[in-house]
């Protein structure tokens, strides 16, 4: 794939613990598909922090991730590419707060600013030489981040498509308060948990950018989907979304029973569960219905309550 081709990239957006890496996996196993993980995060974990990729490998060492990173910056990757510099970017200009701005800038037109050009023109590379490598029709981003997903728009030869998930607020909260633990690391170490407030702020705040989004780049390339109707009805949600990106009658990964094969696959970051191979069936997690505590569900109800109803979730949950 030359520069001059598009690249058609799949971006998942909604706060965390929704399924988006089971989504992205699932789509990943359909032939002309890569899910590349959470692509944000290649710089700090994949890079400085030297975490693993999806198939066991450190990322540099990835016969895929090396491949697609020479390609990108050269043969001499390590020494080219400033990760910290594209972390520092990223704080500077792509946090979720930046969203609005990065929505006011003009399609197709990479930014001036040194920084955000920089940064920039790295992942519009990066998504070329994924593509490239891989032979995918589309590239799968799982970042989540509604910031990362309005940069998207500005890169010339990116067709971008959204899929913006989202998940009842109050299994949301609670699934961020269990301990899981981080299986990309060489020492054993946990996730970072969210508090019940952190967790639901940041679920509101990160919708309300989504729907800005959504504003922005129309109905064509935008679709909204429940975490509590894809894990329910995975065949017609995942059909709905390769209509979305124009692969509709591609063959969809799953049997009846709404179980799927995954293969080992090349994640860069996301839920440990990424590590999942071979047979995995999709159910929706109800604990929370029966353990949640009375006060953390009612705080999570009042401050999701702005978007309980659009999302169409019950108050009582």
């Amino acid at each position: 794939m030359t520069p001059a081709q598009e690249v058609k990239v799949l971006y998942i957006i909604g706060w965390g613990r929704s399924g988006s890496t089971i989504m992205g996996n699932l789509l990943g196993e359909i032939d002309g598909f890569f899910h590349g993980g959470e692509l944000t995060y290649l710089w700090e974990r994949g890079l400085l922090e030297g975490r693993r990729c999806g198939c066991g490998q450190l990322i540099p060492s990835c016969e895929l991730w090396s491949d697609v990173l020479r390609r990108s910056f050269g043969d001499d990757f390590a020494a080219t590419v400033d990760a910290q510099h594209m972390v520092q970017a990223q704080r500077d200009e792509v946090r979720v707060r930046h969203t609005w701005q990065l929505l006011k800038r003009p399609a197709d037109r990479l930014p001036q600013d040194d920084a955000l050009r920089r940064y920039s023109g790295a992942m519009l590379s990066l998504y070329q030489q994924i593509a490239t490598v891989t032979g995918a029709r589309v590239v799968i981003d799982s970042s989540k981040r509604p910031s990362d997903a309005a940069l998207l728009r500005l890169l010339p030869g990116v067709n971008p498509y959204f899929v913006h998930l989202v998940r009842d607020p109050r299994a949301v909260a609670y699934s961020w308060a269990r301990k899981k633990a981080q299986l990309d690391r060489d020492r054993p170490a946990l996730m970072s948990p969210h508090t019940v407030l952190d967790s639901t702020v940041s679920w509101l705040s990160w919708n309300l950018a989504a729907e800005s989004l959504r504003k922005r780049v129309g109905a064509g390339h935008f679709s909204l989907v429940r975490y509590e109707d894809f894990v329910s009805r995975p065949h017609a949600v995942l059909e709905r979304i390769l209509a979305l990106v124009g692969e509709a009658g591609a063959s969809v990964p799953l049997s009846e029973d709404r179980a799927a094969e995954l293969s080992t696959n090349h994640t860069v970051s996301g839920n440990p569960d990424r590590f999942s191979t071979g047979r995995v069936k999709l159910r929706e997690d109800r604990e929370w219905r029966s353990k949640q505590a009375t006060t953390d569900r009612l705080l999570t109800t009042l401050v999701a309550l702005p978007l309980l109803h659009r999302y169409d979730y019950a108050l009582r949950g």
